[in-house]
């Protein structure tokens, strides 16, 4: 059985349900996803023409065994894009057996055909298993670039017009405001 990866056609988001489910529990625990909710996000934001994300599938025959979201970001040197892959996750039982390494190829492919120069993607510096991954794949660290987030009530203050905290402007380190339990 081999892996097929494709752009999974936005009608069949429903496909997606079962490996976005796993994906979310494997970051945030069990019985955290409303599968009414998930289904809304799915095919009104995530599969939205406006979402400017594309959503890529690994399966062998029938089952979806990973998945990856990317978009092509403008403006970027010489008259190209840069692919951004927001999210690359493959499924516990299928990891080692060459689905990512599939996956990251059909993007970097996709990358080319779409004239993009580069392709990125962030990695928790904690996820030692797929940082040996990506630098498997000859991904580069850029420790040139620092990667800014606001969150939670910190992205309401911003909005808001509000000063930011103490601390937060002045290039201090801001604790995540995500669960720590957090799983890689």
């Amino acid at each position: 059985m081999e892996v097929t990866v494709e752009i999974c056609p936005p009608d069949e988001w429903e496909s997606m349900v079962q490996i976005f489910t796993e994906m979310e529990e494997h970051y945030y625990g069990k019985g955290i996803i409303q599968e009414a909710l998930l289904k809304h996000y799915l095919s009104n934001r995530l599969f939205s023409p406006l979402s400017g994300t594309l959503v890529i599938r690994a399966r062998r025959d029938a089952e979806i065994t990973g998945l990856a979201c990317c978009t092509i970001l403008y403006p970027s040197p010489r008259y190209s894009g840069e692919m951004h892959i927001k999210e690359l996750y493959v499924s516990r039982r299928e990891r080692g057996k060459g689905t990512g390494k599939s996956l990251m190829c059909f993007m970097a492919k996709l990358a080319l055909k779409n004239e993009c120069r580069s392709l990125s993607w962030n990695a928790e510096k904690s996820n030692a298993e797929a940082n040996r991954f990506y630098q498997s794949l000859g991904g580069k660290i850029n420790s040139d670039i620092v990667n800014y987030y606001l969150h939670g009530h910190l992205l309401s203050e911003l909005a808001s017009g509000s000063p930011a905290p103490s601390g937060d402007s002045a290039g201090q380190a801001v604790a995540p405001i995500w669960p720590a339990s957090r799983a890689e």
